[in-house]
């Protein structure tokens, strides 16, 4: 049986043999067979920005105390694997989307950014405090009741001017959107309500609450209107 050199395969090839893996736990091995194909691998990943392959859905599951490691699960392969994830420490996952993290930091002023768990890429949004009825008592209150739910209208990039982020927070209270690169959030104006859920669908964010749905205009007045009613015995 011949012997194979691994690490002496032009870079050329070894990148075409990435772009067909199609699984994250491929992606991940990929880059232990030695430092060459590691630093193919990271050079690849990190061209975040270039259109992206779907990958097979896995579930990322928390680290425990004795492991700062995370794992994300195949459910194809049934199989978990570990993933370093370092941006991940001190800050809170509020929700996924597409493959990329929605995170909060837990400490001032409360950085949220667009995670990609795979490539380490970051995409900063505004901190928490610059939210309208940013509570001054951030402090003391556990971040997860603050920020409830975010949906993205696609690929979050600086250079996507179109990427629109749009969360539920306050306790399910209110609205507020932003884009990459803004400053502050965005709030919009509704009624005394609860929103219990959130989604976008045909270039429109809509919003979810007790008894009705309603339509997040983000246009020169940010505000919902309303959409439809709920049956009595519908959403909840």
């Amino acid at each position: 049986m011949s012997y194979t050199d691994w690490s002496k395969l032009p870079k050329e090839l070894i990148e075409l043999i990435f772009d067909e893996l199609q699984h994250a736990g491929d992606i991940i091995r990929f880059g232990t067979v030695c430092r060459f194909w590691g630093l193919v691998a990271l050079e690849a990943r990190q061209q975040v920005f270039k259109p992206l392959r779907p990958l097979s859905p896995m579930l990322l599951l928390p680290p425990n105390k004795d492991d700062e490691a995370h794992k994300l699960y195949d459910f194809f392969k049934k199989k978990a694997y570990k993933i370093q994830i370092p941006a991940m420490r001190d800050k809170w996952c509020c929700n996924s989307w597409n493959g990329w993290l929605i995170t909060i930091n837990h400490t001032f002023p409360y950085e949220i950014c667009c995670l990609n768990p795979i490539s380490g890429v970051q995409i900063d949004l505004p901190p928490a405090i610059t939210f309208e009825d940013s509570p001054p008592d951030l402090d003391e209150t556990p971040i997860e009741f603050f920020l409830n739910k975010v949906v993205l209208s696609s690929t979050p990039s600086p250079s996507n001017a179109n990427c629109v982020i749009m969360t539920i927070h306050s306790n399910y209270k209110k609205l507020a959107f932003c884009k990459p690169g803004d400053k502050r959030w965005i709030t919009l104006k509704s009624e005394d309500i609860q929103y219990k859920d959130l989604l976008y669908y045909k270039d429109n964010f809509y919003a979810i609450g007790r008894s009705k749905v309603v339509q997040c205009d983000i246009g020169d007045d940010p505000r919902v209107i309303p959409f439809a009613l709920l049956p009595k015995m519908g959403y909840f």
